[in-house]
């Protein structure tokens, strides 16, 4: 699939154009000792990463919690991962592979170039300022009433630019990312890596499926 035949092309944010697990692991896990709850293992944040901090956190909490008799204070830890967050945002993050080069092709062919992600809008706009990732919307998860696998946010930025269905695509990583597709009418290409809850990703349902962004360029 070449994607500079579409006018707007969508991407997924962590997972897809960086690998952010690390810097989330640290705010997860500096946040959990502060709180006094058990550490979790990067290889288990990765599983977690998708639905947004709350969801990351919570799934934190009950993995190393016995719920069914334990009471854990789940918003006192998403506050103080917020702020733990927004102190390492960033400074572990890598760029994956091509990411830079496939942006400014697309820039270049004259594509509308979006990230719409289930990250909050502003420490998205901080991680991708950091990265240097140029691009003409952010898509954020409190941008629109609701979040992917949600079209809502794919309708927000296909109205946005006034680009149709069948002249949108979108990149992404994960289940979320894969049915917000589906349900907005856009063609979809999937990538391997990535987070995907650890579950497998049923290539039959993608346009496309890669092992690297350099082979979209």
């Amino acid at each position: 699939m070449k994607l500079s035949d579409f006018q707007l092309v969508m991407f997924d944010l962590d997972g897809t154009l960086v690998d952010s697990a690390l810097d989330l692991h640290i705010a997860l896990n500096l946040s959990l000792e502060e709180a006094g709850y058990p550490l979790v293992s990067l290889d288990d944040c990765r599983l977690w990463v998708g639905n947004g901090a709350e969801v990351l956190v919570n799934r934190a909490l009950q993995q190393t919690l016995d719920v069914s008799g334990s009471h854990f204070d789940l918003h006192r830890v998403l506050e103080l991962f917020y702020k733990h967050y927004s102190e390492v945002n960033g400074q572990h993050s890598e760029l994956y592979e091509g990411t830079l080069a496939l942006l400014a092709q697309l820039k270049e062919a004259g594509c509308f170039v979006a990230i719409v992600t289930n990250k909050p809008e502003a420490p998205a706009r901080v991680l991708i300022d950091q990265k240097g990732l140029v691009v003409d919307m952010l898509v954020g998860g409190d941008t629109t009433q609701e979040r992917k696998p949600n079209p809502l946010p794919l309708q927000h930025c296909m109205a946005h630019f006034g680009v149709s269905e069948d002249a949108s695509v979108l990149v992404g990583d994960s289940i979320n990312d894969f049915q917000a597709a589906h349900r907005a009418g856009v063609k979809v290409v999937g990538v391997s890596y990535g987070y995907n809850h650890g579950l497998p990703i049923d290539a039959r349902n993608l346009d496309a499926f890669v092992d690297s962004l350099s082979e979209l360029s």
